[in-house]
């Protein structure tokens, strides 16, 4: 078997999923857009990425109930549409020697709790520093399982283009993910709660782009984290492995390549898919495509994708993750 189409019940049954640690749940299952990006300290930049957080917002009008005001530490529950207007005056007027971060929740009847929610949006947006010489510059969206369903695979592909033609997209990636809380995301229980899931999935993403941007600072820049439904390359990641018809060459027309402004998106195959190695259920697609970027995999890990107690190996179920499609 090497696919299963997701039904909207089976999706349903997916946005209910919690991964728990110790009884607490530290993570749901559902998709994720996640972008590395560039020039975080320009306004520019910065209002595109509000722009972005507006679509989301009009994406899910009504459902989304609180916001994270810059340097705060409490949440701020959302009333219409003011809150994007204070995110627009401060990628305004902040000053680019200084990060600026963002953080909307969607909780259910607009109540607090302390759990992480397939409604969330957030980004950092900085400018190069010491220890960060390319920047530290994200945006990570989620999504329900049952939302992409309804509204299908090829929304959810144009949705990701368009933002990343927003943006000075680096590289990124979009699909089947867990999904932790932002802001904290997966933290110090994260890895063993998830860790089952993505050893017997391997469809899913490790949604953490806190730890990557840190891990991956002293790195030149172009390497990938890891590869999903969707994989998003720059222009200049697309150069140094060998350009475009090189890439498709080795993808094959059942991996398509698209078009975004400034790079091109990398589809695995007509649909995203879990996989099951359980079940034997392969994802030749997406091994096809892991294997054609291949070398511009960052995998120059000091600590470790995902922190684990200390019976595990950080480094070894890191590299086993990120290492398996090949």
């Amino acid at each position: 078997m090497s696919e299963i189409q997701l039904t909207s019940d089976h999706a349903k049954r997916l946005d209910e999923v919690e991964l728990l640690n110790n009884g607490v749940v530290v993570a749901k299952v559902g998709f994720a857009f996640e972008l590395y990006l560039s020039n975080g300290q320009a306004v520019a930049t910065r209002l595109a990425l509000c722009k972005i957080l507006r679509e989301y917002h009009a994406v899910f009008h009504g459902q989304l109930s609180h916001y994270l005001k810059v340097d705060a530490n409490r949440l701020t529950m959302i009333d219409g549409e003011a809150y994007l207007d204070y995110f627009d005056e401060k990628a305004s007027t902040i000053s680019p020697d200084e990060p600026m971060d963002a953080m909307v929740f969607g909780y259910p009847d607009k109540k607090v709790v302390d759990e992480p929610q397939a409604l969330a949006i957030s980004f950092t947006a900085s400018g190069p520093e010491p220890l960060f010489p390319h920047g530290n510059s994200s945006i990570c969206a989620y999504f329900p399982c049952s939302f992409i369903v309804e509204k299908g695979y090829h929304y959810f592909r144009d949705l990701v283009g368009r933002w990343c033609s927003m943006v000075d997209a680096v590289h990124g990636s979009a699909g089947f993910s867990v999904l932790f809380e932002h802001g904290s995301f997966s933290g110090s229980s994260g890895g063993v709660a998830t860790l089952p899931a993505l050893k017997r999935f391997p469809g899913l993403d490790f949604s953490d782009p806190n730890v990557f941007q840190v891990e991956a600072a002293r790195s030149y820049g172009l390497q990938i984290k890891s590869i999903n439904w969707l994989t998003i390359l720059s222009d200049k990641i697309v150069e140094r492995l060998g350009g475009r018809q090189v890439l498709e060459a080795k993808l094959a027309s059942s991996c398509p390549v698209f078009n975004f402004n400034g790079g091109v998106i990398v589809q695995a195959g007509d649909e995203p898919q879990l996989g099951d190695n359980n079940r034997r259920i392969v994802l030749d697609y997406y091994r096809r495509v892991s294997r054609a970027l291949k070398m511009v995999r960052f995998e120059d890990y000091k600590l470790g994708l995902i922190a684990l107690p200390e019976a595990y190996d950080d480094m070894e179920e890191t590299l086993s993750w990120i290492r398996r499609f090949d």
